[in-house]
């Protein structure tokens, strides 16, 4: 069976490619907009549903798919990617010395009876940064991409400069939770067709 992976996120490939080996990218193109009021959990469920509904779209063969949606949020306030390098120098400056929580959400698709069925779940873990100087914050910009990162930050970048500690799965905080993703696969019962 193949696997579908819509996401154009190179992390969540590099994670995939050794499990799966062969894996279709399919990039899904979405509002990604919050609702005003929207809860964080809610927010990502809701956004790795719609992904999911886009990337179906177009298939019309027995696949398996994936879609998958971090976000890092602190005092229920949800941080995006940036825009900006200025905006990113805000948001660690926001993290620093402080706990944030990084949720991620998984909608899965496969085949049953001629149509998809969906199953969703998310994982959160807690991130402690270090207590981090304005120049601190501007050498770990000057080492990574921060422009396609949720918070501005990467732990499996240089991360060791600005994160103290991470409770939970540290999968879950690079943007895909295997653990949790494993379990979904268990449960729809076709792990067999990978492993």
């Amino acid at each position: 069976m193949k696997f579908v992976l819509g996401s154009g996120s190179p992390r969540r490939r590099e994670l995939l490619q050794p499990l799966f080996g062969e894996i279709e990218i399919v990039p899904p193109h979405i509002d990604e907009c919050i609702i005003h009021g929207e809860k964080p959990v809610e927010y990502t469920l809701r956004i790795v549903d719609a992904k999911m509904n886009a990337v179906l779209s177009g298939m019309d063969e027995e696949v398996v798919c994936l879609t998958s949606d971090t976000i890092v949020t602190i005092d229920d306030y949800i941080l995006g990617k940036p825009l900006s390098r200025a905006e990113a120098f805000s948001m660690l400056r926001l993290l620093s010395g402080r706990e944030h929580s990084v949720i991620t959400g998984i909608c899965l698709a496969y085949p049953v009876n001629g149509t998809f069925k969906k199953v969703s779940a998310y994982e959160q873990s807690a991130v402690f940064f270090k207590e981090l100087s304005d120049e601190s914050i501007n050498r770990y910009l000057d080492l990574i991409h921060y422009c396609d990162k949720a918070g501005s930050y990467a732990i499996q970048d240089n991360g060791d400069m600005i994160v103290d500690s991470i409770k939970g799965s540290v999968t879950n905080v690079i943007g895909l939770p295997l653990g949790l993703l494993f379990r979904m696969i268990g449960n729809a019962g076709f792990i067999n067709s990978f492993f």
